[in-house]
């Protein structure tokens, strides 16, 4: 059954039980999908879904509903943006369509211009819960968000590069021959052309990919690695000029994302959210390993990396501050 939290005061006869609730803004493919995924993952007990056709909101809604008697009870109903009051974490999704574009970069006029009424709204409905922002570009809006809702950094938190991050541990084990949660590695900085897959650290049960392939006599392949990086930076564009848009992977990643704020996992996560002072990397939103609790960013943890890796990540991040500069300057900011 979904969670329920029971809250008892000092008082021992005062129980209020809270149940765990979740609002999607934005139901096109990624919304409807993250919602599929969050009804299956048995974590929240209601599920909103607000969008400006609320025609198309409530087909979604109803198909759902159909869903359930084979999966189990989540309530799910149609909303409007004030129902986002009581939500634990709001997920944006809305946005441009990346569908014939070279770039997430492309759209970021148009869908900052969209998501800053949105966001808005929502801070002002729900100034306690949790904002994830899933729109592309994902890194910039992030930012955006934070600066827009007032929220504390560590409750705006980007779908970042928790996907990627997927991506690139499923290409690693089809390399070498091994189950995908075996295998421990990241993708940070960008969600984006300047993300960086970090190999330095990166392990199979245990031990890093050149004592592994040592190990079971396999030739360590930097060309290979390479590739596999290359191919995990351009998976999304390659999967929407195939069939217009990404959203099984996206949903399921986000769905995690939010179970692991739920149940106060102090999950390990690669999301985008505002980088520390420590990491030196100046006043920007990107993705880092990061600790996910109830609270959001609890911590974001620094990984060793190598020269090129760290070379990698400050030029990413010098990308995302010129975009989000261009972005302060243009009229869709506001700022």
């Amino acid at each position: 059954m979904s969670g329920v939290e029971v809250i008892q005061s000092s008082n021992q006869n005062d129980l209020r039980t809270r149940i765990p609730r979740v609002a999607i803004v934005g139901t096109g493919f990624v919304g409807s999908t993250t919602a599929y995924a969050l009804m299956l993952s048995r974590t929240p007990a209601e599920i909103v879904l607000i969008d400006k056709d609320e025609r198309r909101a409530d087909g979604h809604v109803q198909d759902l509903r159909d869903a359930e008697v084979f999966s189990h009870t989540t309530r799910v109903i149609v909303g409007r943006l004030d129902d986002c009051c009581s939500a634990d974490v709001v997920i944006i999704t809305a946005g441009v369509s990346q569908a014939g574009q070279r770039s997430r970069l492309d759209s970021l006029n148009e869908t900052a211009a969209i998501l800053k009424s949105l966001v808005l709204k929502v801070a002002r409905y729900n100034p306690h819960g949790i904002l994830l922002i899933a729109s592309n570009p994902v890194d910039v809006l992030t930012y955006a968000a934070w600066k827009w809702s007032g929220l504390p950094p560590n409750r705006v938190i980007g779908s970042g590069t928790s996907l990627d991050t997927s991506r690139f541990r499923r290409r690693l084990a089809e390399h070498y021959g091994v189950a995908s949660d075996n295998v421990h590695a990241y993708v940070i900085g960008e969600h984006g052309e300047s993300q960086v897959a970090v190999t330095s650290s990166a392990r199979i049960a245990g031990m890093p990919l050149e004592s592994f392939c040592r190990e079971l006599d396999l030739p360590y392949d930097e060309d290979g690695l390479r590739k596999i990086a290359n191919d995990t930076r351009a998976a999304g564009l390659e999967i929407i000029r195939a069939k217009g848009a990404t959203y099984y992977g996206i949903g399921t990643a986000l769905a995690r994302i939010v179970g692991a704020i739920l149940r106060d996992e102090h999950a390990v996560l690669t999301v985008s959210s505002l980088a520390p002072d420590s990491m030196g990397l100046g006043e920007v939103s990107l993705s880092l390993p990061t600790i996910i609790t109830r609270d959001g960013v609890a911590r974001v943890v620094s990984i060793p990396l190598s020269a090129a890796e760290r070379q990698a990540l400050e030029a990413s991040a010098d990308t995302l501050k010129q975009h989000i500069a261009a972005l302060k300057t243009s009229e869709a900011a506001f700022f």
